[in-house]
């Protein structure tokens, strides 16, 4: 029996006939994708925005050479 899949930005549960995107972490080998144990599920494509958003990240300000 398969466990529950949530997805990995709003933790909204994943059932059975719903839509989804599935991102697996990898490496690339001699022959093609290698996963890791990593795999994320997604409802929808905002989810996957939201998730990877970077325009949170700390910045320094900018230095005068």
């Amino acid at each position: 029996m398969e466990t529950k899949k949530n997805c990995a930005n709003c933790d909204r549960e994943l059932g059975i006939g719903l839509d989804a995107t599935r991102v697996d972490e990898g490496v690339i080998g001699t022959r093609g994708f290698v996963p890791l144990d990593k795999t994320m599920f997604f409802c929808c494509e905002e989810c996957i925005k939201d998730y990877y958003d970077l325009s949170d990240l700390p910045s320094m300000p900018r230095r005068i050479p």
